[in-house]
């Protein structure tokens, strides 16, 4: 098995609120979400060139599509 060219995360709360984050091997990532049936998309990423880029989209998209600010580290 040799190492994987991506990986994803799937975070979903009671509301039915969905984000989609697929971080590449090759340093981009692709987010998908659905906020509300009025509210759904594709939010722009910046190139992934480090952990900490990474963790601030990861920020920045859980404070868009379910209103909740938090920090990962």
């Amino acid at each position: 098995m040799g190492d994987p060219d991506s990986i994803g995360i799937h975070v979903r709360n009671s509301h039915e609120a969905e984000l989609h984050v697929v971080l590449y091997r090759g340093g981009w990532a692709d987010v998908d979400y659905i906020a509300s049936i009025d509210d759904a998309g594709v939010i722009p990423a910046p190139a992934m060139t480090s952990a900490q880029v990474f963790a601030a989209l990861l920020d920045t998209c859980v404070e868009r599509v379910f209103g909740l600010h938090v920090t990962i580290e």
